[in-house]
């Protein structure tokens, strides 16, 4: 029995192979029946990336070439050093000496005969340089006549006002000339004196060229309140405003009621385009002192206008331009008045309450300041002065036509010359001795002045 089961397990087991042999030949067979076979498949290779072609060899450059390519390097150079040349060339005008030689040296390989003569020229300069020892001279404006036809009907009809305390458009353009050619050298009063640590002043040491003379200068009150005076608001300019390219101009009330935009209608305006045709007439960019107050306003806009928030920021960034141009501001007072304040009757207490409210008002717009011009040229004295001291005022400038200095422990007394009509008319030889001469500048249309 069990030898029939073995039997059959062996027979079950060769069917089988038969069967799988039968399976496989017939999947591999084509359609006639004949065994294909299947042949291996090749894998290609991976193709190696073709090296890059050496570059060619330049070819040598010709001598014309080189030529060429030397006379485009050294204009290129010459070019550069025209503009530095140029740029030092404006620093030492302006007195900028030291300035002048870094510019001619920074790049090495600019330098040449050309830089090496400029340097050689402002190093002379600089050891010719003369201490001043003589008196400081300060001159004061107010704000200018445009149009006095406008203001004096008959000019041959004395007048006072306008024509005694101010200058004329045409006069100003006649004086700047002539105050150059005498030597004068605009200067900055905060580099003419010097408050040390323990609160002394001293006059600093001033070196300019043989033949220079500082010059100080101030204009006074900037409120353009005079325009309230005059007919119609013409003859003045009447308002500092700032044109599309960020520069300072004058707003000039016309005849037919038109506002004309001009850069020629008050003296910051003429006392810069001076100094842009003639740098020699600054030192170091100064130009002068404005004497702002605060009864009514500043440069035109009424302290009601200033309220304004977006009117506020435009005049103080007129202010900044100002000072931007070499300008800076002094306290004039707030209320420029002369009864209880800036006279004999002068009451402290007065005094107390223009200075507090010069500072919470005028002095954000203006920015702080150590110098003080008296209203009417009034020169406090005990707890009056002590008051301007005590809020930091060390330069005092009064109205003195002997232009006296007087140097106190704590703070300087200046006096100023003012240049109008009256002392055209009253003090000519001063004016012809040390600023100019007077027949060639004063109008013709200018009256005769009334004696004050």
């Amino acid at each position: 029995m069990k030898k029939a089961v073995y039997v059959l397990i062996v027979l079950i087991i060769i069917f089988g192979g038969w069967l799988v042999s039968r399976i496989w030949v017939f999947e591999h067979n084509d359609e006639n029946g004949d065994l294909v076979v299947q042949e291996p498949v090749d894998v290609p290779e991976a193709t190696p990336e073709p090296e890059p072609e050496p570059e060619p060899e330049p070819e040598p450059c010709t001598e014309e070439e080189d030529r060429l390519r030397e006379e485009e390097l050294q204009a290129e150079l010459a070019a550069k050093r025209e503009l530095v040349i140029e740029e030092s060339r404006s620093l030492f005008v302006r007195y900028f000496y030291e300035e002048a030689i870094a510019v001619l040296n920074e790049d090495e390989s600019l330098i040449n005969n050309e830089t090496q003569e400029l340097e050689a020229e402002i190093l002379a300069a600089m050891n010719s340089l003369v201490l001043f020892e003589g008196d400081i001279k300060h001159i004061f404006f107010r704000s200018l006549v445009i149009y006095p036809e406008h203001i004096f009907s008959d000019p041959t009809v004395p007048a006072r006002d306008f024509n005694e305390g101010y200058i004329f458009q045409s006069e100003l353009l006649k004086i700047l000339p002539q105050l150059l050619e005498r030597g004068y050298v605009l200067y900055p009063v905060n580099s003419v004196f010097n408050r040390d640590d323990n609160g002394s002043i001293r006059r600093n040491d001033i070196y300019l060229p043989p033949g220079k003379i500082p010059l100080l200068l101030s204009l006074d009150d900037p409120s353009y309140r005079q325009n309230i005076a005059t007919p119609n608001r013409i003859g003045f300019a009447s308002r500092v405003v700032m044109d599309e390219y960020g520069e300072l101009a004058t707003e000039v009330p016309l005849p037919d009621g038109d506002v004309l935009v001009t850069y020629d209608g008050d003296v910051h305006l003429i006392v810069d385009a001076f100094v842009r045709n003639y740098p020699e007439f600054s030192y170091r960019g100064a130009k002068g002192i404005i004497g702002a107050t605060g009864f009514m306003g500043i440069f035109g806009y009424d302290l009601d206008e200033l309220i304004d928030e977006e009117i506020r920021q435009e005049v103080i960034a007129i202010c900044e331009k100002f000072k931007e141009n070499g300008w800076v501001f002094a306290n004039h007072s707030y209320s420029h008045n002369r009864i209880g304040f800036w006279g004999p009757e002068s009451n402290h207490n007065n005094i107390i309450w223009d200075m507090r409210m010069w500072r919470d008002i005028i002095e954000p717009i203006t920015g702080p300041t150590n110098i003080f011009i008296a209203p009417f040229g009034f020169l406090l004295r005990g707890q009056g002065l002590q008051v301007i001291l005590d809020n930091d005022y060390f330069i005092y400038c009064t109205i003195d036509n002997r232009q006296s200095i007087i140097m106190e422990d704590n703070h300087v007394v200046m006096g100023r010359f003012e240049i109008g009509g009256y002392n055209m008319a009253r003090h000519a030889t001063v004016l012809n001795e040390n600023f100019f001469d007077v027949e060639s500048v004063i109008d013709p249309n200018r009256p005769p002045v009334v004696s004050r």
